[in-house]
């Protein structure tokens, strides 16, 4: 006997999309419900008007969804777009930081786990790009929040390696491989120390917890955006394994921009 589906409904923003054969395309969703969710479009590349926008990259779309069995693709059955994003896609900086959100959260996240805490703080920061100038500061605070949510808060207050309230007068090394700064008697001084000042430390700690709304009022000096750029992109890569892609692109167009 043939399992009948059933045909369920989610909201989701699309992390990643991919063409698959001729004429599908394989397209991955973070959802509230479920977490990451991985379906088929069928012929989506030959049908314009059926899913239109909402299968692009960071789209939030309402999703019409079923599967057969476990451990397959789910079918896309039909998907409307809610939030296109389109002052982000006017602007190349947005674009650049929203794809980089998505990856973060693509690799931050599991198939099938629901997580509306990152469901949310993905939303929140898009909203801020979306409605307002770019802020270089908004995607250290997106880095910093997400590390947060997923359990790996980096140690700014206290030593990583005994616990000890930090002095903020005292010389500051941020490792990636302790966890965060250490103290001047836990310190070790190696090449994959990367020196930080309080400055940047009080401008992190205040931001971790911001209300969403206060977000774009924390003001990060230029040191503060070139030191915060490097502790968390240096301890994301080091959790991680790897550097994001979108990372990488990210710099190298703002480099080539600033070159001009």
């Amino acid at each position: 006997m043939t399992e009948e589906k059933r045909k369920e409904r989610a909201l989701g923003y699309v992390l990643a999309c991919r063409d698959y054969g001729e004429a599908d395309r394989i397209v991955t969703f973070f959802t509230v419900e479920r977490g990451k969710l991985k379906g088929i479009a069928k012929s989506a590349r030959k049908s314009a008007k059926r899913f239109s926008n909402a299968i692009e990259l960071f789209s939030l779309s309402q999703i019409i969804f079923s599967r057969r069995r476990a451990g397959t693709l789910y079918l896309i059955e039909d998907c409307h777009v809610v939030n296109h994003y389109s002052h982000i896609r006017e602007d190349l900086e947005k674009t650049l930081a929203a794809s980089y959100f998505i990856e973060l959260i693509d690799l931050f996240s599991l198939e099938e786990k629901p997580a509306a805490h990152l469901f949310d703080h993905l939303k929140i920061f898009l909203d801020l790009l979306e409605d307002g100038p770019f802020a270089p500061s908004l995607v250290r605070l997106f880095e910093l929040r997400l590390l947060t949510l997923c359990g790996y808060e980096p140690a700014l207050e206290h030593c990583a390696r005994c616990g000890a309230p930090l002095d903020a007068g005292e010389k500051m090394m941020f490792c990636a491989e302790d966890g965060g700064i250490s103290c001047s008697r836990c310190r070790r001084d190696t090449a994959a120390g990367i020196r930080v000042s309080a400055g940047t430390v009080k401008t992190l700690v205040t931001g971790r917890h911001l209300a969403p709304d206060k977000l774009r009022r924390l003001v990060f000096s230029g040191q503060a955006l070139r030191e915060s750029e490097e502790i968390l992109t240096r301890f994301i890569g080091h959790i991680l394994g790897k550097q994001p892609r979108s990372l990488r692109v990210f710099k190298e167009v703002l480099l080539l921009g600033n070159r001009r």
